[in-house]
């Protein structure tokens, strides 16, 4: 049976419904709210807002690396999924990605490359810099949530969406090998690492949730 993630912090998020995450430079914590369609700057100390940032479309998936923070964007009526990149003080670059199959939520960077989540496909793509798929590993569970931790993806999903059963998965991204590590006892989305624990959103309590795991 798995054990369950330990909470540490549950915070009130300043937007209704919050959904991506990244956490840049242990200072701010960035959160993408479904109700908004914008990103609440948090301050980290103190978790208060700080700055909002108008982005192309809803982030659906977020994370930090690079100095940068990239993110996937629903835009137009009918959601399109672009990936873009965005440089702190200076704004979004002019580079888009178009999510293959029109498909792709949460994300994070490994190697400099974006690794993007297939949600309902159960994917796991490495894009290069023009777009195209380097590589693909398939994933135990629909994808909520990814960040990387060295040469391992983390990733929170669930095989039914309307359950309560979230579960935060390894992938050793060098031999796609994956693994169950805990159980995540709400309708988690969005996944970062900041070097000593995990953000994710409880969106339906409008609480930004941090957790570590229980030892082995």
């Amino acid at each position: 049976m798995l054990k369950p993630i330990v909470e540490i912090d549950r915070l009130v998020a300043a937007s209704p419904e919050p959904h991506s995450v990244a956490v840049l430079r242990g200072r701010e914590v960035w959160i993408a709210s479904r109700a908004t369609r914008r990103i609440d700057v948090m301050e980290r100390d103190g978790w208060r807002k700080i700055d909002e940032i108008e982005t192309p479309g809803m982030p659906w998936g977020m994370n930090y690396g690079g100095g940068a923070v990239v993110m996937t964007c629903g835009e137009g009526p009918d959601d399109n999924r672009r990936v873009h990149r965005y440089i702190p003080g200076d704004g979004f670059d002019e580079v888009v990605l178009e999510c293959p199959d029109d498909t792709g939520s949460h994300l994070a960077l490994y190697g400099g490359r974006v690794l993007l989540g297939q949600w309902y496909n159960k994917r796991l793509l490495l894009m290069n810099e023009d777009g195209s798929i380097a590589h693909t590993w398939n994933t135990p569970h629909e994808i909520c949530g990814v960040a990387v931790v060295d040469d391992m993806a983390c990733l929170l999903g669930t095989d039914d969406e309307d359950s309560e059963d979230y579960f935060l998965s390894r992938l050793d991204l060098r031999t796609g090998v994956a693994d169950d590590l805990a159980s995540v006892p709400f309708r988690a989305r969005g996944l970062a690492w900041d070097g000593s624990r995990f953000w994710t959103n409880h969106r339906e309590a409008d609480r930004t949730v941090t957790f570590a795991l229980l030892p082995d």
